[in-house]
């Protein structure tokens, strides 16, 4: 006959069992749900947003080569308005980093310089990607003129 020491025990093992089961079925249920979505490149975006307006609008193929050239445009217009701003956007961003380091420690004012030199490399990877997406699009954009 078991004891009630022993019961007291069991239950307690058993109790410990289902409740690392229920926080491992939990965490597995949460890790599921998490999405991980990847942006989709200028170069997708676009594809997209014209073969939607060519099925929506059931554009024809010369309105489909009209709006290529009106997106180019725009693209353009857009790239120079951000490099005219430029400069006084990293004059911003260099005022934020001078007080930034001043209410560091110079140990936290290293580590600080690391990661602003982290998301400088990513952003100008990311810079780079998207100046690789809009010359391969350009590439195809004359590729499909050129065979007209």
């Amino acid at each position: 006959m078991i004891t009630n020491q022993a019961k007291a025990a069991l239950f307690a093992v058993l109790l410990f069992a289902f409740g690392a089961a229920v926080g491992a079925l939990g965490h597995r249920y949460y890790a599921a749900t998490v999405v991980s979505a990847k942006a989709p490149t200028a170069e997708e975006w676009r594809s997209k947003y014209i073969n939607e307006m060519r099925a929506k609008l059931k554009l024809n193929q010369h309105q489909v080569d009209e709006l290529q050239v009106i997106l180019d445009e725009t693209k353009a217009r857009f790239r120079a308005a951000r490099e005219s701003h430029h400069p006084e956007m990293v004059r911003i961003k260099d005022d934020q980093l001078t007080k930034v380091k001043a209410l560091l420690s110079p140990e936290q004012v290293s580590q600080y310089e690391a990661i602003v030199a982290e998301r400088e490399r990513q952003a100008k990877e990311q810079d780079d990607h998207d100046r690789q997406d809009e010359a391969r699009q350009r590439e195809i954009h004359l590729k499909a003129l050129a065979g007209k």
